[in-house]
């Protein structure tokens, strides 16, 4: 007997099964000579890969006649070809998905239920307890604690909503499939459950016919709340509780609402004209809106669960009083309700607090129609009601209009309604409802504390020379001061000062201002109406990016004296928080100097007491590593950290970081726990924001599994990096070691980013750069100011195009360099060096750890394909030099983690990119014959606006398929 062959594993069993559905869905829309050419190209990229080998840089012969063939498809082909790999990466991402979430079921149930998850916040409260970290040291970090991810929208997240929702529908039937009672039946059943949602994903526009506007990118961003956040943060906060009890059993702590997030969609106007204090305005409304929304359902479903029968005497006298006032508030309803649950006092109460959500949403939406009426008539809509309408409340209708006592009954803050959920759980626990108190309502009010009527803290960022110029313009008005930007900055910061401190008003109250000026002084009187309406909570950070002196923090802080949102008399009352961003290289050097000047101005003191000495700081990594490379970023975000932490701690400020990390290695990307750890002594004190950025979002929040592993992966690391910091053993050895090394890695990069002339053009010529910035993916321009200098664009298009081209640069580009001139001063010393360091120092590791993942997602043969697309004499000149460097790199990272191979320390990450790398190049190779076709056409011509669209969809498949743009 022939022996059997092995059993597939669990994944790639669903992958095939998932390849296989796709195949049918294809051979049914596009027949079978669409599914013929889909399938010509597995065949041949898979024949190409298994040619060049693993550590192969050119693809030769084979390349070419697939670069050839690419070029002979007509535009129909390119699209079928694109949107059958896009799909069968949507699919495998939720195979993988899927995957995770079995494998730590599996270990948790082979580790027995005394032993904690991995990385998981019990595992770190566990340790502490060990190591001797006593109670009341954990209660102060939960006093203190903040963890915020902080959601934003770019070019590079190009999903619409309507296929996150398909994504998520595909992947609650791929679980279902685990599921060991399925007849064949069901499971056939299932099969064509895929097959369906398949089809609906094949007929639907991937990519928007035109760019999203900024409200269409905050309601892809409401889609976390709605779909995974809502129902998982109770649940976190539960495993916290048990994890507290289990760890220090007896002892009694508080849990406050440490976990919360926030938002920069609709609030970050940097270089976006499109975001206006008008669209803030919407944005804060729709996230109350969605707020409500979700009470409502959340309410109902309580109601229903409450179904208590109790006499008078059997519910506590304060919830009886509660329902009296009810009553006595709402007669009409209170003898519905009566009606219906007379002897069930909990319903009654349910019934009346969704009525007062039901008010205050109606008298929301009311007036977020005529601010979304008064944006869409300023945008030119044809039929801007109806449009509008239609956007914000999709399929489903709208909220009724106000009724005359909405006014009357509304609830106007969360902490009201948290006080009838108080009343209820009660009154539960005194008689005999402790389980339903502990449930539902514990879960209502934690949900409470977390997100209020606001949803997510909505940030607010301007670029400093925009609020300079307002200012300049209001104290040219006014008399005060005739050339403000004449100023030096020292001077500058005297003059706000001076204005800050004086009471008298500067802002004229008829106007008269340019429009740019006026419509910064809209959004501070904008925030003020809207703190007053919504509470300060929902809209009290603004970011000043490229802050260079203390007049940049000063300015916006006079605005908001103006508004009243600042008072810096005796008893001083701030309502927003002025935030300093340093994102290149200078700014980061001078960061802790300038806060150190800045908490010796009276004025700004006065700020800091307002907010009981908190001073929250912004760095960016995505400018800092296009103006200064990988390493050289990394180290100067590193030393800007410790000097923050000494600034601080001698001005007597706390200090809360806020981490502007992209999803790519490039833009700060990687792992967040690793990130974490690696942290400096001090940095971190149990407080972190981050951002969320792009693609990065849906691959963490959109399906609730993974949402909560990457949040208690995250918590986690922020418990155990402050009770149990790492020792910084030998760390002065070590800093002086990457002082030598940093200068050394930014000459390699600058060498060939600035000081090469030729580089522009070989980057505009070699990446798909062009055609990005004119993709109708995002809402936001791609360059600040519209000039070819690397310097004026965006980081995020930066890092996307070489990512989509496969050279990855921006995540290992110097390292290899460095490396070489440190071997060749130092030979041997010099590689024992980076083995210590690799092996101790945890901020080094991360370093390390994150270029060679950079490098594994990257590919010199596909980047060699993108070469072709430059003219020859730039070729010859550039791409030697790349993949010189990239040697060198590769030889530096295997030198410090001792290893034979990229990628040996995750085998499992380093099979998945062997195994996509062949169904991700159809891609590549019709984005290159795209990019040329689209050169060379005419401007105008009709088939230009075709091949865009084309080439966003491979923009979208090139992302799926790696789970990385920018």
């Amino acid at each position: 007997m022939a022996p059997r062959e092995p059993e597939p594993d669990p994944l790639s069993a669903d992958v095939n099964t998932l390849g296989r559905l796709l195949g049918d869905v294809l051979r049914e829309q596009e027949g079978e000579a669409g599914f013929a050419l889909v399938e010509e190209y597995r065949a041949a990229t898979k024949q190409m890969r298994a040619a060049v080998g693993e550590d192969g840089d050119d693809f030769g012969e084979t390349g070419q006649r697939l670069r050839a063939r690419t070029d002979e498809l007509g535009l129909d082909e390119c699209r079928l070809v694109v949107r059958a790999f896009s799909a069968y990466f949507h699919l495998v991402n939720l195979a993988e998905e899927h995957h995770r979430l079995r494998v730590l079921r599996r270990r948790e149930l082979e580790q027995g239920g005394d032993s904690p998850r991995g990385e998981s916040v019990r595992q770190a409260l566990m340790e502490a307890a060990a190591e001797g970290v006593k109670a009341e040291s954990v209660r102060s970090l939960l006093r203190s604690c903040l963890v915020e991810p902080v959601f934003t929208a770019h070019p590079t997240e190009a999903r619409r909503r309507s296929v996150l929702f398909k994504l998520r529908r595909l992947s609650d039937i791929v679980e279902r499939l685990d599921d060991p009672r399925l007849t064949s039946d069901e499971r056939s059943h299932l099969f064509d459950r895929i097959r369906e949602e398949v089809t609906s994903l094949w007929l639907t526009e991937e990519v928007r016919g035109r760019a999203p506007r900024v409200l269409d990118e905050v309601r892809n961003g409401l889609y976390y709340f709605e779909e995974s956040l809502w129902e998982l943060v109770p649940r976190l906060y539960h495993e916290l509780e048990e994890a507290l009890a289990s760890a220090y059993p007896g002892e009694a702590f508080d849990v406050p609402p440490f976990l919360r997030f926030g938002s920069w969609i609709g609030g970050d106007r940097d270089g976006h004209p499109h975001v206006t204090a008008l669209v803030t305005e919407q944005t804060l409304r729709l996230h109350r809106e969605t707020a409500f929304s979700l009470y409502e359902s959340s309410l109902a479903e309580l109601e229903r669960e409450l179904s208590v029968a109790a006499e008078p005497r059997e519910i506590s006298e304060e919830l009886a009083r509660s329902l009296d006032a009810d009553a006595s508030a709402m007669p009409e309803l209170a003898a519905s309700l009566n009606l219906h649950f007379a002897s069930e006092p909990y319903r009654r109460k349910g019934g009346f607090m969704q009525a007062r959500i039901a008010a205050a949403r109606r008298i929301n939406a009311a007036r977020l129609r005529e601010r979304r009426r008064a944006g869409a008539a300023a945008e030119g809509d044809d039929d801007p009601v109806l449009g509008q309408a239609q956007r914000l409340w999709g399929t489903g209708a709208p909220p009724e209009p106000p009724r005359p006592d909405d006014d009357r009954i509304a609830y106007a803050r969360p902490d009201a309604l948290g006080e009838d959920l108080r009343l209820i759980g009660e009154s539960l626990r005194r008689h005999q409802g402790a389980r339903l108190a502990d449930g539902l309502v514990a879960d209502l009010m934690r949900r409470v504390a977390v997100f209020g009527f606001h949803l997510a803290r909505l940030d607010l960022r301007q670029h400093s020379e925009v609020v300079a110029a307002a200012i300049a313009e209001v104290l040219q008005v006014a008399g005060v001061e005739l050339d403000f930007l004449a100023l030096d900055l020292p001077a500058r910061a005297r003059v706000l000062a001076r204005e800050i401190a004086n009471p008298r008003p500067l802002v004229r109250p008829l106007g008269g201002y340019s429009a740019q000026t006026a419509e910064t002084i809209a959004l501070f009187q904008t925030i003020a109406r809207l703190q007053q309406e919504l509470g300060p909570d929902a809209c009290n950070v603004f970011i000043v990016s490229m802050t260079a002196g203390t007049a940049d923090v000063l300015a916006p802080l006079l605005f908001a004296k103006e508004a009243g949102l600042f008072d810096p008399g005796p008893k001083p009352r701030s309502t927003l928080q002025v935030v300093p961003l340093f994102e290149t290289i200078e700014d980061l050097h001078r960061a802790a100097g300038l806060m150190e000047e800045l908490f010796a101005l009276p004025v700004y003191a006065r700020q800091l007491e307002a907010w009981r000495g908190q001073q929250q700081i912004m760095l960016g990594y995505s400018d800092s590593n296009k103006d200064g490379g990988f390493v050289t970023a990394n180290w100067e975000l590193y030393r800007a950290q410790r000097a923050l932490v000494a600034a601080c701690r001698k001005a007597g400020a706390t200090l809360l970081l806020f981490h502007g990390r992209g999803g790519a290695i490039g833009r700060g990307g990687g792992p967040t726990g690793r990130a974490i750890m690696a942290q400096p002594p001090g940095a971190l004190s149990g407080r972190l924001r981050l951002t969320e950025q792009g693609e990065v979002a849906f691959a963490r929040y959109a399906h609730p599994g993974i949402a909560h592993r990457h949040l208690e992966q995250t918590i986690h690391a922020v418990f155990r990096a402050t009770l149990l910091p790492s020792p910084e053993g030998g760390h002065d050895d070590w800093a002086a070691e990457m002082e030598a090394l940093s200068p050394l890695a930014l000459a390699s990069y600058r060498r060939l980013v600035y000081d090469d002339p030729d580089f522009v053009r070989y980057f505009h010529e070699a990446t798909p750069i062009d055609a990005i910035t004119g993709l109708r993916i995002g809402s936001r321009p791609a360059r600040r100011e519209q000039s070819d200098r690397i310097e004026d664009l965006r980081a995020i298009p930066w890092v996307f195009s070489w990512t989509q081209s496969r050279h990855g640069l921006p995540g290992w580009y110097g390292l290899g360099g460095a490396y070489a001139a440190q071997v060749e001063g130092k030979g041997e010393e010099a590689r024992r060096r980076w083995a210590e360091m690799y092996r101790e120092w945890p901020f080094f590791r991360s370093l390390i750890d994150n270029a060679q993942l950079s490098m594994g997602k990257a590919d010199l043969a596909v980047a060699r394909i993108y070469d072709e697309l430059a003219e020859p004499a730039l070729r010859a000149r550039i791409f030697p030099r790349i993949v010189e460097e990239w040697r060198r790199t590769r030889e530096a990272v295997l030198t410090a983690t001792g290893r034979s191979a990229l990628l040996d320390i995750s085998p499992v990450l380093r099979r998945s990119i062997r195994l996509r790398n062949p169904y991700v190049d159809p891609l590549n190779f019709v984005q290159v014959s795209l990019l040329a076709r689209l050169r060379a056409a005419p401007d105008p011509a009709p088939e230009r606006d075709v091949l865009q669209r084309l080439l966003a969809l491979t923009v979208n498949g090139i992302a799926a398929g790696l789970q990385s743009t920018g």
